[in-house]
């Protein structure tokens, strides 16, 4: 011990200090990188599906939530040329959730177009799998991470394997669907101008006036729908709305989806078009799945607040 304090006390205090000092920089300049990468690849459009049905996912702030799909940045990432065209594109991992139990981790490639990063192929890794890290090699994207086997619980995978993944090409992936979730996410602004430039909206409204004037006592008169309010359950057409979505119906009416102030869920609504403008409500039904807290707080922007009638 005394030869120990005595080499260390040879040690220039000057050394000590630079060394300390290279590796707070080297934290800091991982840190920086860390919150660059957020910025970009949390704040990215992935493709969701396969070769039959496929939807898109735009992240705000690292995630992008609906009913029936969840999509988050895990804050995993390395960057190589994965193509061979001399750009520098990038490998993430992304969490995707149908709404059950299953978490699945998800390797995206995403390929540099010459002006940004785009989502180009996936490859799934495991439920709930257990990332240790993650490093480009020879254009090539290595992982060490433990997935499940037999016997292991769901939660809890054991198996540590170290797994070489190349870009092969972009995925063939199906058509894309339309989803009126996502149109929020990537052009809110545009989406809500296009459709309350039309008179839907109000007119929505006024049919709902109309059927709370005609029953004014929900729990004597009974309701279709009710949320908890205060306390005890009210109707929900007292309660303001935002249409998210507009378009045609498969019965060749109107169809629209709405998320009502304090509701978890979101509706859909079947509407006939009477002419001269005018649509009449035929149905209303509760879609299945609850809302994602992120998309909720995307529609309490301040910006959207006129659209809430």
């Amino acid at each position: 011990m005394r030869l120990r304090a005595r080499l260390l006390g040879l040690i220039p205090v000057g050394f000590i200090s630079l060394s300390v000092a290279l590796v707070a920089l080297h934290l800091h300049s991982q840190a920086w990188a860390s919150r660059q990468a957020a910025q970009i690849f949390g704040n990215t459009t992935y493709v969701i599906g396969n070769k039959y049905a496929t939807q898109e996912a735009t992240l705000v702030d690292g995630v992008h939530d609906e009913p029936y799909l969840t999509v988050e940045y895990t804050d995993r990432y390395t960057y190589g040329d994965f193509n061979g065209d001399g750009l520098k594109d990038a490998a993430v991992i992304v969490t995707e959730s149908g709404g059950g139990s299953g978490n699945w981790y998800v390797l995206a490639f995403l390929i540099n177009d010459g002006e940004k990063f785009v989502h180009r192929a996936s490859r799934v890794l495991d439920d709930r799998a257990i990332i240790n890290s993650m490093r480009e090699k020879n254009g090539k994207v290595l992982i060490d991470m433990f997935v499940h086997q037999k016997g292991d619980c769901m939660a809890g995978p054991t198996k540590r394997v170290r797994n070489t993944y190349a870009y092969e090409g972009p995925d063939r992936w199906g058509e894309v669907e339309g989803s009126p979730y996502q149109r929020i996410y990537t052009d809110g602004a545009g989406a809500f101008q296009e459709i309350y430039s039309t008179s839907i909206p109000v007119q929505i409204r006024e049919t709902f006036d109309r059927t709370i004037h005609d029953r004014e006592n929900c729990s004597e008169d009974g309701c279709a729908f009710t949320i908890l309010d205060g306390g005890k359950q009210v109707g929900i057409f007292t309660k303001k709305f935002i249409v998210v979505g507009l378009g045609p119906s498969d019965s060749g009416g109107i169809s629209a989806t709405l998320v009502f102030e304090g509701s978890l869920v979101s509706f859909s609504l079947e509407m006939d078009d009477r002419g001269d403008g005018r649509v009449e409500l035929r149905s209303m039904a509760e879609l299945p799945g609850p809302m994602g807290d992120g998309f909720t707080r995307l529609l309490q922007n301040p910006a959207y607040q006129q659209y809430w009638l």
